[in-house]
């Protein structure tokens, strides 16, 4: 089931794409990687990607037992609001095709197609933050594969309850 295995990696890939939006992103609007405009107290600003490339390692999580190079070319966009009171929104999508050239070389090279989004609501008591991931690949005699995952994680001024944390993936 090497081919399952190429899927599930296909997480990491994915996640990988999550943290690089994450990443860009801040609670601190000096540090927005954009030039806000102001608006009754709130400032947003908006950041486009066109053709970026990034190209990683992904090792065998303990799910999957593969190990590989991706290459993703996407587009993105994030926009991000933090108001006067320092709630912070952000929504991004990015979207592009791929090539997972796996190490094991009795796997295929796959090619696809990825879109990931993710959305962040936070203030000083409560956060939210979500995610789809959604990968089409294909490789030459080998079955084609399909991946969507969607990831949720809040948590809440009460204290009362934990957190609510999910994870959900499907290949």
């Amino acid at each position: 089931m090497k081919l399952l295995r190429v899927a599930c990696c296909l997480s990491i890939f994915l996640l990988a794409l999550l943290a690089f939006a994450l990443s860009t992103s801040t609670t601190h609007a000096q540090e927005l990687p954009c030039t806000p405009s102001n608006g009754n107290g709130a400032q947003t600003c908006t950041v486009n990607f066109h053709n970026d490339v990034q190209v990683f390692p992904i090792g065998p999580p303990p799910a999957c037992l593969i190990s590989g190079t991706i290459t993703q070319t996407f587009n993105g966009v994030i926009h991000i609001t933090i108001n006067k009171a320092g709630d912070v929104w952000d929504t991004g999508t990015m979207t592009g095709p791929f090539v997972l050239v796996p190490d094991d070389p009795t796997i295929p090279t796959y090619t696809g197609h990825a879109t990931s989004w993710f959305g962040d609501s936070i203030n000083n008591q409560n956060m939210v933050s979500h995610f789809t991931l959604n990968a089409h690949a294909t490789a030459p005699n080998a079955p084609a594969i399909d991946f969507h995952e969607v990831g949720h994680f809040s948590t809440s001024a009460s204290g009362t309850n934990p957190p609510l944390i999910f994870d959900y993936a499907t290949c």
